[in-house]
């Protein structure tokens, strides 16, 4: 597979440009490479998502429902650590990787990579630390009360550290638009051997332990990222053995984290929006039963939002790519196709979660999940809005709008996490979805006004079928054809 890598025509980009023979443009147009980065993107999507359906359920069968609660808390924490880990490079990277080749600087590209995963390592294993220091058994015993997380939490920790340069490692192809690789060693890859590990073992009548379950998951990521790390370390190896060193444009520490630092505080405001601090708040007030029922309806809402965050995989390197060569008009047509595309089956899976919601949830968790109908519903509402407003964040971040990325999500965050400790107590887990909800709302619409007043462009679903199939027609308005510049 490596010796692939280097062959194939997007990564080849690296050494042609770099050693001179390059040809000029290249000539497949933006709307051949969206639908040919859509089409891995959401095979591996639909893949990852039936297998996360698949292990989830499996899991709800092995684990009783307060273990199970105990692993949607331990999942959120390694989520929101791995995301601290990263210093925000997971985005950087995909902006910096992206523009590089968009404008012919291969060197440049190469030494965004080297800068990424050396701070990224120390950031994911300090973080990974201090978890397992001491402040995991913190959080276990004093917000989250639970002795189940308490004695998962040091396997915890290096799942943490695997989550976050797995995740690196991904987003680095993403930047290369090398969708193939990212979609295959993403999810895909974890999701399917722990499906078939699990899942073996509950047809054999096994019965497994959180901590067991915690361990199996932090080790084949681990072994993700490995493979992951491998495959762009020969890379970039083989770059330099042709360009020679001498010949690369750095990437200065002070240049990345000033991309970085706002990346990372959107990061975290990311989680106060309801992508994981929901179940923090839960898990503070409720039993961890109750955080089993919404952890449930939180893992079926995710179809709502599939379709869109399979075409927003294609996203963030075309936005910051077109951006980079001053294609806004193109830029736009991309990004509201993006959103129009994923949000058609949007309304359809809402309703028929809001009419189906509870005997959906019963059938694939079983009987006792079937409670989080409710919550299903309501957080899938939230979603909808966050479908229709399409990749408003991504345009802001990509196009050097991080800062009013991580204000938007302070504000709407703020909201989330106030209106969550406020409701649960009383309300439980419907009451931390609808403040859950708000927020997601909130945020998704002030990301969409400030696209528009920032970067010019509108990125929300496109009710005009003729502008869509102009764009999947090659056809930019006017008739002219959507071509890529040369690298």
């Amino acid at each position: 597979m490596p010796d692939e890598i280097e062959q194939s025509p997007d990564l080849g980009l690296l050494h042609d440009s770099v050693d001179g023979r390059g040809t000029g443009p290249r000539s497949s147009s933006l709307r051949d490479r969206f639908l040919k980065g859509t089409a891995w993107v959401f095979s591996g999507k639909v893949a990852a998502s039936i297998l996360a359906l698949a292990l989830n359920a499996v899991l709800a069968r092995l684990l009783s429902p307060p273990e199970l609660g105990a692993y949607f808390t331990v999942l959120s924490v390694v989520m929101i650590g791995s995301s601290i880990g990263q210093l925000g490079l997971d985005l950087a990277v995909v902006r910096l990787v992206a523009a590089a080749i968009g404008t012919g600087d291969a060197g440049r590209a190469r030494s965004a990579i080297r800068s990424v995963f050396t701070y990224g390592v120390i950031g994911s294993v300090g973080v990974g630390l201090l978890l397992a220091a001491g402040l995991g058994q913190w959080m276990a015993h004093h917000v989250f009360r639970s002795s189940l997380i308490a004695a998962a939490i040091p396997l915890a920790a290096g799942w943490l550290v695997a989550w976050g340069l797995q995740s690196l490692v991904i987003e680095t192809f993403r930047g290369f638009q090398r969708f193939d690789l990212a979609t295959v060693l993403d999810s895909v890859f974890i999701y399917g051997v722990c499906t078939a590990l699990f899942g073996s073992m509950w047809i054999a009548g096994r019965h497994l332990s959180l901590r067991t379950v915690v361990l199996a998951l932090a080790i084949v990521t681990g072994v993700a990222a490995l493979i992951g790390g491998r495959l762009i370390l020969r890379l970039s190896h083989g770059g330099e053995d042709d360009a020679g060193p001498a010949r690369a444009t750095v990437v200065a520490p002070g240049e990345l984290f000033t991309l970085a630092w706002p990346l990372l505080v959107t990061n975290i405001t990311l989680f106060l929006v309801g992508a994981g601090i929901d179940l923090w708040v839960l898990s503070a007030f409720r039993p961890q039963s109750d955080v089993a029922l919404y952890g449930a309806a939180i893992r079926l809402v995710a179809f709502v939002s599939t379709p869109f965050i399979i075409l927003q995989g294609v996203a963030p390197p075309l936005v910051a790519e077109l951006y980079a060569q001053g294609k806004r008009a193109d830029l736009e047509r991309a990004v509201r196709a993006i959103a129009t595309l994923g949000g058609l089956p949007a309304a359809p899976a809402l309703l028929l979660f809001v009419v189906l919601g509870r005997t959906i949830l019963s059938a694939v968790f079983g009987p006792f999940y079937g409670q989080a109908g409710t919550i299903l519903a309501i957080l899938s509402a939230g979603r909808l809005i966050a479908v229709w407003t399409g990749s408003s964040g991504v345009a802001l971040i990509m196009t050097g709008h991080q800062k009013a990325m991580m204000n938007i999500n302070l504000i709407a965050g703020a909201i989330s996490l106030a209106g969550g400790i406020a409701l649960a107590p009383h309300f439980g887990g419907v009451g931390v979805a609808t403040a859950t909800s708000v927020g997601v709302a909130l945020n998704n619409l002030l990301q969409l006004v400030y696209a528009r007043r920032l970067v010019g462009i509108w990125t929300h679903a496109d009710l005009s079928p003729t502008r869509l199939r102009a764009f999947l027609r090659r056809k930019a308005a006017g008739g002219a054809t959507i071509e890529r510049s040369g690298s």
